[in-house]
């Protein structure tokens, strides 16, 4: 996308509901807009905050007024009873006034104007259009209104409304950020809307959507089923399949199983069970189930630096521990309770301190190859935590997820960072809260 080179920088934000471009609809009423790009085990989500003092949005959330397919159709019905319209006289007395005790003749039906109506005991005063004679007042129980033929027309409303599963799609877009008429476009992806709540005074409406679809059986639905003689790549293919969403693996290890219980589960909750087990991440954007091994995107080249002293740092925080964190090596071992055969590995990163702790897993494998490629997952799990960062910077839309970034001028603090989480918040400005941790070095 291009801007004039001469224009300010600015941030703008298209929002799509249903494939439309409602943007110039609520660009007025925009308060806020957050979107959350998260590396793994969790969904993207954006949350949208709209004014409402003038009850717009509540009333007829995203309505857009225009009729569409009109259709006249010819509908007959039985008509009213009531002064000026035509009328059936069914047979019977006939009174000199509404109040009068006794009929002045009888007549037969007849098809009658209906002159005039009151509340008395012979409501209705007819005048026959049939040259059936009647002329006077009548009793309510013997006129009916004439069955006639009238044209309807049906108008079907185009809408939108912000119901729980409706989709849409956002893009944040900064205009003419380098003052070179190129602009920078993020697309965040799309959601279907999971709640949407209603707070006062002054009115707002706060819509919030997630990237897992709200009906799918991805996370609604639980199974009990047994996986027999498959892979985690294969397992995550068809859970995917089954909830209509698209699959990507991305990883160069894939483990096989000869048999696993999936009791009483959803369908997220055991595939993030068996990725966690396996040392995959797994994260689901925009109607994609991801699976990915972080290590590998650890070592991809930094797209971003980040150094002490820039203007565009606005906080930042660091921490390290070592609570459950700082091991120095995993060994694993695993006893077949009929074979009574152990298989064991333990694995030790380069440049891994000789003082450190020893992680001991215990679970199930088939060989030492097996064994050591968990225990070297097992203590990236752990080990990953030890050192994290945080930043609100500028707004920029090139911090995402998973990408990894170089940090400069804070002493220990320095080296290579991934981001876990990006946060953009459009509120007035546009800010963006990225979440880091320390890539680690050799495993």
């Amino acid at each position: 996308m291009m801007s004039d080179r001469k224009s300010a920088r600015r941030t703008a934000v298209k929002i799509y509901f249903k494939g439309k471009d409602i943007s110039k609809d609520l660009s007025k009423y925009l308060l806020s807009l957050s979107f959350t790009d998260k590396e793994e085990d969790e969904t993207d989500d954006i949350s949208i905050t709209l004014d409402d003092r003038d009850g717009k949005w509540i009333k007829d959330w995203l309505n857009t007024g225009k009729t569409a397919n009109t259709k006249a159709e010819a509908v007959t019905k039985k008509g009213g009873v009531m002064a000026g319209n035509i009328v059936q006289f069914k047979g019977g007395p006939v009174y000199i006034s509404s109040s009068a005790e006794e009929p002045t003749v009888t007549r037969d039906s007849s098809k009658c104007k209906c002159t005039s109506a009151n509340g008395n005991a012979h409501p209705y005063h007819l005048i026959s259009q049939d040259g059936k004679k009647v002329y006077g007042w009548v009793n309510a129980e013997d006129v009916e209104g004439e069955m006639v033929t009238v044209k309807k027309t049906a108008n079907r409303k185009t809408e939108k409304r912000a119901f729980k599963g409706t989709e849409i799609q956002v893009k944040v877009i900064q205009k003419n950020p380098y003052s070179d008429g190129k602009d920078k476009v993020l697309d965040c992806g799309v959601f279907e809307i999971d709640s949407v709540s209603y707070t006062g005074p002054p009115q707002k409406l706060s819509i919030k959507a997630t990237s897992i679809p709200y009906k799918s059986k991805l996370r609604q639905t639980r199974h009990s089923r047994t996986w027999e003689n498959t892979t985690l790549k294969n397992i995550g293919a068809k859970l995917a399949g089954s909830s209509g969403m698209k699959f990507m693996y991305l990883s160069s290890s894939n483990p096989t199983y000869k048999r696993k219980e999936q009791v009483n589960m959803t369908d997220i909750a055991f595939l993030k069970k068996m990725c966690k087990k396996a040392g995959i991440s797994l994260k689901v954007t925009s109607k994609k189930l991801v699976l990915f091994d972080a290590a590998e995107y650890e070592k991809k080249p930094e797209v971003k630096k980040i150094k002490a002293g820039k203007g565009n740092i606005l906080s930042y925080s660091f921490s390290t521990k070592t609570a459950d964190t700082a091991y120095s090596s995993c060994h694993v071992v695993y006893t077949d309770p009929v074979t009574k055969k152990t298989i064991e590995a333990t694995y030790t990163p380069k440049n891994a301190n000789s003082d450190g702790q020893k992680l001991e897993v215990k679970q199930k494998v088939s060989s030492a190859a097996e064994a050591k490629e968990l225990a070297r997952k097992s203590l990236r799990a752990k080990n990953k935590s030890e050192t994290t960062a945080e930043f609100t910077l500028v707004g920029d839309v090139d911090y995402v997820a998973g990408i990894t970034v170089r940090v400069y001028g804070y002493g220990e603090f320095n080296g290579k960072y991934i981001v876990e989480e990006a946060t953009h918040s459009i509120m007035g400005g546009y800010k963006t809260q990225i979440k880091l941790r320390s890539c680690l070095e050799g495993y």
